[in-house]
């Protein structure tokens, strides 16, 4: 995946914490890794906004055009 060349290792599972212009990131054992290519067949809409998809809300805080945004740690995350 991509973080290798970054110096970070790959994720074990497709949990998005952060996006960047690099990729998808999660935590694993308190360090950044990145998150495989294999997961994205599982990404949600959010992500090409650059927002994660929530992991457990289903609580839709808002909807606009994208779709429905709900909260988790205090950011906003697409809802699928």
């Amino acid at each position: 995946c991509f973080s290798i060349n970054l110096g970070y290792k790959c994720c074990s599972g497709c949990d998005i914490v952060y996006v960047d212009q690099d990729g998808n990131w999660g935590v694993e054992n308190d360090q950044w890794c990145g998150i495989k290519n294999s997961c994205n067949a599982q990404s949600c809409w959010s992500e090409s906004l650059g927002f994660p998809c929530c992991q457990n809300t289903k609580e839709v805080y808002y909807t606009d055009n994208d779709g429905n945004w709900g909260v988790e740690n205090n950011n906003w995350c697409g809802i699928i």
